[in-house]
């Protein structure tokens, strides 16, 4: 069965404006420790939606941009102009930073692993430095873990090519501007190491990585492999799915997550008589698959581009129309028990908005939902209007972080409690 790459377009907005491009001077990789007190709530006037309509906000987010949640803790950036330094910074559940980490304006991307050697989520930051023996103005970019709630330096730095490209640890050089869908060549790390595990310059196609577990495209083949390279599961593994009904067919790397990253996959099934890539076959159907074990988990209806999101906790939630069917479902794959799936029916119009702290938020124009992405019971639903304010990020005991707007109608990010 031959197999052909994917040429992967960039998806994610936040990745694609947080390069790290511009000649600067040398920034340290090490972190300060801090023991700031939490910022006062802001003051609310407009009412809230559910479920925070009658709840008060626990206290101010001192970040400048969207947060993400790592550990028990929050982590992103603070800049007090633009183009000044940027510091990360690492925020406690009760809202006091207890650590910083100076950073070029340019390097802001940032992504949140999991080590399976310590068991922990880890933050892994960019930086840049002066690289004089390639030239005058080089320079060169690196990535470091460090622990969410310490700041404490975990490994690194390793040398990489360019931001962060995604899904997981893969970065990329970008062509031409950071709004480019074009990358140089990727590399995928290790998120136990900080090693590089694949290099697009050795002849692999890096495709898709999360905690650990990866997925190239290497010698002729999709292949999966775990932190120690050992293999998975390769392309011959996967059972054609009957509704093919042709031989002359291959698979390749769908629809990446609209999400940093994902415990499954989709894959996509084409019809084709020849090993030459062409974008232009003709898809036959797609289907989802564990990326641990290559377990296909759900085959979906060829004519509607299925929309998936991960996070961090293994969880999974699709938008799809599952085949022999005429309507869309969103499907859910708790981390607990990732060969189980919970489905609940969706409006033709129905998108998903974003997967924060264990709900799904998803909206047709006219309502919106919050869904446990673990069970796949509705949490709250309501009209669009009054729910428009989805979490950027949560801790899955609370507190959330939302963006709002002030009294004086300047945006805030503040936390609210989670019942």
């Amino acid at each position: 069965m031959p197999i052909r790459p994917r040429t992967v377009a960039l998806s994610i907005v936040v990745v694609l404006l947080t390069g790290c491009a511009a000649p600067t001077l040398s920034s340290t990789t090490g972190t300060t420790s801090r023991d700031d007190p939490a910022l006062p709530p802001p003051t609310i006037t407009e009412p809230l939606p559910r479920p925070w309509e009658e709840e008060e906000m626990l206290w101010t987010a001192p970040f400048s941009s969207e947060p993400k949640a790592a550990g028990s803790s929050f982590v992103g950036i603070s800049q007090d102009r633009e183009g000044g330094d940027v510091h990360f910074l690492g925020v406690d559940r009760e809202g006091r930073t207890q650590w910083s980490a100076r950073r070029d304006p340019e390097c802001t991307a940032f992504a949140v692993t999991h080590s399976t050697v310590e068991d922990k989520e880890l933050v892994v930051l960019l930086d840049k430095e002066r690289d004089p023996e390639q030239g005058l103005f080089a320079t060169r970019t690196s990535a470091s873990a460090y622990d969410p709630d310490t700041g404490e330096l975990v490994w690194g730095p390793t040398e990489v090519p360019g931001t962060l490209s995604g899904p997981g640890l893969v970065f990329a050089a970008m062509q031409g501007s950071v709004m480019s869908d074009r990358t140089g060549p990727k590399v995928a790390l290790d998120p136990n190491t900080g090693d590089v595990v694949a290099d697009e310059q050795d002849g692999d196609t890096v495709l898709h990585e999360h905690h650990g577990t990866l997925l190239v495209h290497r010698d002729g083949g999709l292949r999966a492999f775990d932190p120690h390279g050992e293999t998975l599961w390769d392309h011959n593994e996967l059972d054609i799915p009957e509704e093919v009904g042709t031989e002359s067919v291959r698979v390749r790397y769908g629809p990446r997550p609209e999400s940093d990253s994902g415990a499954s996959l989709l894959l996509e099934w084409v019809a084709s008589a020849t090993d030459e890539e062409d974008e232009s076959d003709e898809i036959l159907l797609y289907t989802l698959h564990d990326l641990h074990t290559g377990e296909r988990l759900l085959t979906l209806d060829p004519r509607e581009e299925p929309h998936l999101l991960g996070d961090g906790r293994g969880r999974t939630v699709l938008l799809a129309v599952p085949i022999g069917e005429d309507e869309p479902r969103i499907h859910g794959i708790a981390a607990s028990d990732p060969t189980s799936t919970w489905k609940l029916p969706a409006t033709s119009e129905e998108r998903l908005r974003d997967l924060v702290g264990g709900t799904v938020h998803t909206t047709d124009g006219e309502r919106h939902r919050a869904i446990d992405a673990d069970t796949g019971s509705v949490d709250h639903e309501g009209d669009s209007e009054r729910s428009e304010v989805v979490p950027v990020a949560a801790l899955d005991d609370g507190p959330a972080i939302l963006s709002l707007t002030d009294e004086d109608e300047n945006p805030v990010l503040a936390a609210a409690p989670v019942g």
